[in-house]
């Protein structure tokens, strides 16, 4: 069987690998993507391997939120055992970064997160990090409470100071750079592999089978199966194509990342704050670029701006409020870091917020998308998933809950998504110098945000259901339906 995968980014590749590990004689992959990944949400990535350092107030309280939370805590938990597949796969080919790894005591890949709870935005903060504390006893997953004067590196300016952490053991991070480079050095030594420098303009089809993939040069590819894992270009290519599919939009989450060189200040572990307005807060990863090399390269992020259409730079307004929240609640002392490189791409984000994943109604040809910040780190389970499928292997029934066709997912009431949406806007003020004065005027401003909810919802008939936080401004505009 020949399968074309459109996309090189994380998961385009871990889906070939997948593949190849199952490879017969006769059978091809052809990668499609430009080296340079423009857009990609790969490279820019923090790739911390955190599932319950990202769970919010009410994030666990659906069937399908749970199967979510499942699935990314299967990730953390497969992420050694694919990296040492990775390893033995890539033989000699392994790059010179990667070339004396030893797993956890090796160069990009290693494990401990602290989740700190300072005093930067307002209590919704402190209600994310019980809600964390709460999903790691239930689930006895293993962790401490820490002073946090006893975070290695963690140097905040003193009004920002935590006043309760945690360290939580097995989730770590990678160099997502170097794990490229990893897969790529299998993958293009592979006889029965081939890479296309080229992009997808648009799928050739109809209702009932994939013919071929148009490349923007006007040059046609033909398989027998056929993998759209293009990230946040998903609906682009779709609007383009002559497909009978009803895929929800999926939307650029614009998002940045600094590497920074702090040979004073080395970093350790993952630092980071819980989830908070509308984004996963800010948060400090060790960068390391492989064994034998200086340990004094760290990734700060992130932030998050959600688009119609990809965007191709970043504001300057946003890197200056990256680069001040991680001085000011994560290192002081990161003032006198170099900047190395300024990271952007766009991550998929869909109307429902849900990852699509998996095959279509038309059955040669599968979907990739809307998985947010979290596909790196779910990679080894998405690609799994989809090469089962591809074979025709039956897997959990529940990934139909994330079929690309399916209807949004609507897991919030009205009023519901209106207060949560109020919440994350108060708390996102908090996060740029909003500094109420006596008074009222937080409470008013609040009930103002509300009513303009009320009328927004009232606009586009969501009566009996509510819009997700993120996809307010989408709405609002028109871009989702």
């Amino acid at each position: 069987m020949n399968t074309i995968i459109v996309g090189n980014g994380i998961l385009g590749l871990s889906i070939a690998f997948r593949l190849v590990q199952r490879i017969s004689p006769d059978d091809k992959i052809t990668i499609i993507g430009k080296s340079s990944r423009p857009g990609s949400a790969t490279l820019p990535a923090g790739a911390m391997q955190n599932s319950f350092a990202e769970i919010e107030v009410g994030s666990l309280s659906s069937d399908v939120d749970l199967f979510r939370f499942e699935l990314s805590h299967l990730a953390t938990q497969m992420w050694p055992d694919f990296e040492r597949e990775l390893i033995d796969a890539a033989g000699n080919n392994l790059p010179q970064g990667c070339s004396n790894c030893e797993i956890f005591t090796g160069g990009c890949f290693d494990r401990g997160t602290y989740v700190i709870n300072n005093n930067a935005t307002d209590q919704f903060e402190d209600e994310n990090f019980d809600a964390i504390v709460t999903a790691l006893k239930d689930f006895n997953e293993q962790f401490d409470f820490v002073d946090p004067k006893d975070i290695p590196n963690y140097m905040p300016e003193q009004k920002f100071r935590a006043s309760r952490a945690i360290h939580i053991y097995n989730e770590g991070w990678f160099n997502p750079r170097l794990m490229v480079e990893k897969l790529e050095a299998i993958l293009k030594n592979h006889q029965q592999v081939e890479f296309i420098e080229a992009e997808a303009s648009h799928v050739i089809g109809s209702s009932n089978s994939i013919e071929a993939i148009s490349l923007q040069d006007g040059s046609v590819l033909s398989a027998d199966h056929y993998v759209l894992s293009v990230g946040s270009m998903v609906s682009e290519i779709l609007e383009k194509s002559n497909v009978d599919l009803n895929i929800q939009p999926v939307f650029h989450g614009m998002g940045s990342s600094i590497e920074l060189r702090s040979p004073d200040y080395p970093h350790e572990k993952c630092i980071r704050t819980p989830n908070r307005g509308w984004a996963c807060g800010v948060y400090s990863v060790p960068y390391f670029l492989g064994p034998g090399t200086p340990n004094d390269r760290i990734l700060i992020g992130a932030t998050s701006f959600l688009m119609p259409k990809i965007h191709d730079a970043v504001r300057l307004g946003t890197i200056q409020n990256l680069m001040r929240a991680a001085m000011e609640q994560i290192n002081r002392y990161f003032y006198k870091a170099d900047v190395i490189r300024i990271n952007v791409g766009s991550r998929p984000v869909s109307q429902d917020t849900f990852p699509l994943l998996g095959k279509t109604s038309i059955d040669n040809f599968s979907i990739v998308s809307g998985t947010n910040r979290d596909g790196f780190h779910m990679a080894p389970v998405i690609s799994n998933m989809i090469a089962d499928q591809i074979h025709n292997i039956e897997i959990d029934e529940r990934f139909a809950w994330f079929s690309p066709e399916r209807d949004p997912i609507r897991k919030f009431t009205r009023e519901e998504a209106i207060s949560l949406s109020v919440r994350h806007q108060v708390n996102t003020m908090y996060q740029h110098d909003y500094n109420p004065p006596k008074g009222t005027l937080s409470e008013r401003i609040a009930d103002l945000y509300r009513d303009e909810l009320e009328v927004l919802h009232d606009k586009v008939g969501a009566y009996d259901w509510g819009i997700p936080p993120t996809m307010i401004d989408m709405y609002r505009y028109e871009h989702a339906r």
